[in-house]
């Protein structure tokens, strides 16, 4: 399994765009940022055939598959996360201590 990642304020669009105008010409940033967009195109896609999926189990009476509202529910977190949450710092784990600012390599 992946480990964890601390938790960090999401790159909202105005911010992404910001960044792509400041470091345009980078083509490491610019990569980065692509792939940035390129994953969250991905997510809408993502959605959209969930979408399709859920419908047609629900119109044949299957019943609720807990891993179809897994991945509904996933996908509704990164939706709010990327658009309302963008701009916001974290809420605090209440289960964790805040993280302390990573250490610049020099």
């Amino acid at each position: 399994m992946a480990r964890k990642l601390p938790r960090f304020e999401p790159v909202g669009l105005e911010e992404g765009r910001a960044f792509w105008i400041k470091y345009r010409g980078n083509p490491d940033n610019e990569r980065m940022l692509l792939e940035l967009a390129h994953g969250r195109q991905v997510f809408g896609e993502l959605e959209a055939y969930f979408g399709s999926v859920r419908k047609v189990w629900e119109a044949e009476k299957l019943g609720q598959l807990v891993a179809l509202e897994k991945i509904r529910l996933m996908l509704m977190q990164e939706k709010t996360r990327q658009g309302a949450l963008a701009g916001l710092p974290p809420p605090p784990d209440r289960n964790e201590p805040d993280d302390p600012e990573p250490a610049l390599i020099d």
